[in-house]
């Protein structure tokens, strides 16, 4: 009997780590495309070029009109590395709710334990829990988290903020 509970109890943490092991090389798939499209820009400042609406197109949305992207490129990066996400991850505010409530592949998570791959909101329009989403390079360091975002400045851009700007952490959970 002892010799079962062992053995069950073993056989368990091989499946949550080959779970988390995936988890983790999604997340580190997702992160890898979205660093290569670093300097793709959207045509002047109208949220639209052939790559964004078609990430858009691939949330379900009909473009024109073009939305703020950042969404639409987190989602794309997860696509690409076998996720699918809910389209209400073009905007940040309905997807922080859905982080917070723990549904639709998004887990909230403590600033402390972010890693590559883990998402970031930020909040610069008053009136909203959160406007803006990125991806986690990797771990906080020195109060800095480098990300790579969608849709700043009008362009996919590689950033280093400080993390007293982010009001929330997010684990996508596939």
């Amino acid at each position: 009997m002892v010799v079962l509970v062992v053995l069950a109890a073993s056989l368990g943490s091989v499946t949550s780590s080959a779970g988390g092991a995936s988890a983790g090389t999604v997340r580190a798939k997702a992160t890898s495309w979205a660093e290569k499209q670093a300097g793709h820009r959207e045509n002047g400042t109208s949220n639209c070029s052939s790559k964004i609406n078609a990430w858009e197109r691939a949330m379900g949305f009909k473009v024109p009109p073009c939305k703020v992207w950042c969404g639409a490129f987190v989602h794309q990066a997860f696509l690409r590395a076998g996720v699918k996400l809910s389209p209400r991850l073009i905007d940040p505010d309905k997807s922080y709710g859905d982080a917070v409530a723990g549904v639709r592949k998004l887990k909230r998570i403590s600033i402390s334990q972010i890693q590559r791959g883990d998402l970031v909101f930020y909040l610069f329009r008053k009136n909203l829990r959160a406007s803006h989403l990125g991806i986690a390079r990797g771990k906080p360091s020195g109060g800095k988290l480098n990300t790579v975002e969608g849709n700043t400045s009008n362009a996919v851009r590689l950033e280093r903020r400080g993390t007293k700007y982010i009001v929330l952490a997010v684990r996508v959970v596939p």
